[in-house]
């Protein structure tokens, strides 16, 4: 029932303003006016602020339907809360029979090389005897690649999958002595020294090449360096009904502090696992896809606000193929206002995320205004242009509060 009055006070919002022309108010009277022009003179730009004084409106586009870019991690991390809550923590199984060790692998998105540290002082604890070698199950999740993920090296780039450690990427370096890790929480493995090989820098981030199994094995070595201070055998393999499950990780981090580092850093990676494993009601479902994922995603929010036109075909932003417009942004502001504080704070009085390819220069979130309180906005812009000018609008924003 909120939701539904919200959105219709946005509406109506929405209609006021452009029926009565009000791009020009009080709040961008001055140095606003400026910005309001060449927004109004880029095509494919939109801007909408919904201040606590109707007065203070400002609408340019409110309605036409643009790429989104990273602003759309705001959408992701609704759904995210409305899906699992804030306190959820992701989980990894381990399996063990006759020397093998088994990790089944269910999503987390946030395993790092200290969580699987976390995971090996855990195992140890159960005395399980000799482990000779180390198996991955990545069967949770398909081989699968969304679109908007290019092939480069790029950590950016980084695939999804069931099983993955640090984000699916590696960070290796060239010394005199051979490729080595260049961070000392994660051991050099033997996959990594393969990488490293073809780097042409002393020092580089790469996303891992290989796909889902590649993902696990780096995995499985990672934690063998950790657990067993020497390389085993490793060996991607669903577990067999003869091996014993003697343990359960439940992720260090919940589902809060997850979506405020993917806000912060804009991070790809996590979003898009989150938005591959939001149709998933639990681990017996049948196979999570990409298709499933897209579905979910558009009619869970034509459902909850009755989004017309609207494109979703990836939850990081990547992609080029997602549609949303300034207006539909907006609804989804409004009911993200309890958790204003996942968001980053750009300078004092602006909460917001960026949304940035070549040619989108994006922002959305909140600003104060004169009587501190967080007023939404959102600016749409696809256009090749500096940089910084969406920080512009910000600031002229700020001065008029």
């Amino acid at each position: 029932m909120r939701h539904r009055f919200i959105k219709h006070c946005l509406l109506v919002y929405v209609q006021v303003i452009v029926v009565l022309g009000l791009v020009c108010s009080a709040v961008n009277a001055a140095d606003f006016a400026k910005h309001g022009k060449i927004i109004q003179d880029i095509p494919k730009a939109a801007f909408l602020l919904i201040d606590s004084n109707p007065k203070n409106n400002i609408s340019i586009r409110p309605e036409q339907l643009l790429v989104p870019a990273s602003t759309l991690k705001i959408v992701t991390a609704y759904l995210a809360i409305k899906r699992w809550g804030l306190a959820h923590q992701f989980y990894t199984d381990f399996y063990y029979d006759k020397g093998t060790l088994w990790i089944k692998g269910f999503g987390d998105p946030y395993i790092t090389s200290e969580e699987v540290l976390l995971m090996s002082n855990a195992i140890g604890k159960l005395k399980l005897g000799k482990i000779s070698k180390i198996y991955a199950d990545n069967r949770y999740f398909p081989e699968l690649r969304l679109d908007g993920r290019g092939d480069s090296d790029n950590p950016y780039d980084a695939g999804n999958a069931a099983l993955v450690v640090n984000f699916n990427t590696l960070f290796v370096e060239k010394k005199k002595a051979g490729i080595d890790s260049a961070e000392q929480q994660t051991p050099v493995t033997p996959l990594a020294k393969t990488l490293g090989a073809t780097i042409d820098v002393p020092k580089k981030r790469i996303a891992l090449p290989g796909g889902r199994d590649m993902s696990a094995i780096y995995f499985a070595q990672i934690f063998s360096k950790l657990h067993l201070k020497r390389d085993v055998t490793v060996k991607v393999e669903a577990v067999p009904k003869t091996a014993k499950f003697v343990y359960r990780h439940h992720s260090s981090r919940n589902m809060e502090q997850l979506l405020s580092a993917m806000l912060k850093y804009s991070n790809n990676f996590i979003a898009n696992q989150l938005f591959l494993m939001l149709p998933k009601s639990s681990e017996n479902q049948a196979v999570l896809s990409v298709a499933a994922a897209q579905k979910h995603y558009t009619q869970a929010l034509e459902k909850e606000f009755g989004f017309k036109g609207a494109s979703f075909v990836d939850g990081a932003g990547l992609s080029r193929l997602n549609q949303i417009s300034a207006g539909q942004l907006m609804q989804v502001l409004e009911v993200f206002r309890p958790w204003i504080d996942l968001l980053p704070e750009r300078q004092k009085g602006l909460k917001a995320k960026t949304g940035t390819l070549s040619d989108n220069h994006s922002l959305a979130g909140y600003k104060l205004n004169d009587k501190q309180q967080w007023q939404a906005f959102v600016l749409l812009i696809n256009k090749r242009m500096e940089s910084n000018y969406r920080f512009q609008v910000a600031s002229a924003l700020l001065k008029e509060s």
